[in-house]
């Protein structure tokens, strides 16, 4: 077992309890809100699968994400640019009615290109850097767990506002 085992496993994971976790919600539970500050279940599908198709091709693959190479986002009418974080909770709110199904595509398909990433990666990649503006570039080992990161504080958040709207157990 090596770096990419590890870290498929750990997408693998969160993907297949996201869908659990979406699966049998109305449109209105996916949307629904608790307050206005807080991120719907809808937006947070999104914004985990941004997040992937954005790190793992900016710092690890290279190439142009899904996102926009394969038309996602004149799909679901957002803006080519949104990179899927930072938006504001009129953002959130605004957030176009997509159905599930066209964010799991999107999710599955940022996926496989983030897998076909993570499988060429060798054990010197991980510590490798790339030209950022940012002025901690972040190393390849960093993106790997950032992700991880991410989307485990993201599918908690999904699955207690699950739980908030169904209760335990549905």
């Amino acid at each position: 077992m090596d770096h990419r085992d590890v870290a498929r496993n750990g997408l693998d994971e969160y993907l297949t309890v996201l869908k659990k976790t979406v699966d049998g919600l109305t449109p209105t539970e996916l949307y629904w809100q608790p307050s206005p500050n807080v991120n719907h279940i809808a937006w947070l599908v999104w914004h985990m699968a941004r997040v992937e198709d954005s790190w793992y091709n900016r710092y690890i693959g290279g190439g142009e994400p899904v996102w926009t190479a394969d038309g996602f986002c004149t799909r679901f009418r957002l803006p080519a640019d949104r990179g899927g974080y930072g938006d504001s909770a009129e953002d959130v709110a605004a957030f176009p009615k997509i159905d599930i199904g066209d964010l799991l595509e999107y999710f599955d398909a940022a996926r496989a290109k983030a897998l076909g990433h993570l499988d060429g990666l060798t054990t010197e990649n991980l510590a490798e850097t790339h030209d950022d503006s940012r002025d901690d570039a972040p190393t390849v080992a960093w993106v790997l767990s950032h992700v991880l990161v991410e989307e485990g504080q993201h599918l908690g958040q999904a699955a207690y506002l699950r739980g908030m709207l169904r209760g335990l157990g549905n």
